[in-house]
């Protein structure tokens, strides 16, 4: 991860948040089951998307939080608390890079892609689907019914991160927005989003990024 990777930010653009089990110990054997839509689920499927991570031998729950909304008023929502009795609302209020990264490798939650596109659209919902199918293809979409795939969670942090490094470079969110979203010369005419399929665009995206940051020659 970059030394500047702003991990709590990317979290709250995904919609994601973390709450540490009461237990430690290693994370139970994935079911060797799939889908009908060709996405393992986790041992905490079943829990409306949530699923189970391990870092350092203590088990985290990844839970959906409804973008814009407090950690706090997300921790008195009903239901969350009692789905488990393992994790008692410990909530990690400043997530790693690390608890990140093995949420990408598990499969984010499918709604994390919708908050990433709501964060880029503004509000406009026709938009939000379209910069969604940007990042995961409409008809493979449609088969996402609680989780997306290693692959598909990539893309979506890329673009996740990529908006925050944006909206802390250029200084707003309606400026991150429109850079996101617009074509650009230095990324062959297309937009940061689009670039961001692959993990070589993304970097080109970091290299326009810092140089408007820090002012350097491009």
């Amino acid at each position: 991860m970059l030394t500047n990777y702003d991990a709590k930010a990317v979290a709250e653009v995904m919609g994601i948040a973390f709450l540490r089990s009461s237990k430690v110990g290693p994370l139970p054997p994935a079911s060797s089951s799939t889908t009908a839509k060709g996405v393992s689920k986790s041992p905490a499927s079943g829990l409306g998307g949530d699923f189970v991570i391990c870092v350092d031998d203590v088990l985290v729950l990844v839970v959906e939080a409804k973008m814009n909304n407090t950690f706090s008023q997300f921790n008195q929502s009903k239901g969350r608390a009692n789905r488990n009795s393992d994790f008692k609302n410990d909530l990690v209020s400043s997530p790693s890079p690390v608890l990140i990264e093995k949420a990408v490798e598990r499969g984010l939650p499918r709604q994390a892609l919708r908050h990433v596109a709501e964060w880029l659209a503004g509000g406009d919902k026709a938009k939000a689907s379209w910069l969604e199918w940007g990042v995961v293809p409409k008809t493979t979409l449609e088969r996402r019914e609680t989780q997306l795939s290693p692959q598909e969670s990539e893309r979506t942090e890329r673009v996740a991160r990529l908006f925050v490094h944006a909206r802390r470079a250029l200084g707003t969110e309606a400026e991150a927005r429109e850079f996101m979203t617009t074509p650009h010369p230095q990324l062959d005419e297309r937009s940061p989003v689009d670039a961001a399929r692959t993990d070589l665009g993304a970097r080109r995206t970091e290299q326009i990024l810092n140089a408007l940051e820090y002012g350097l020659a491009l």
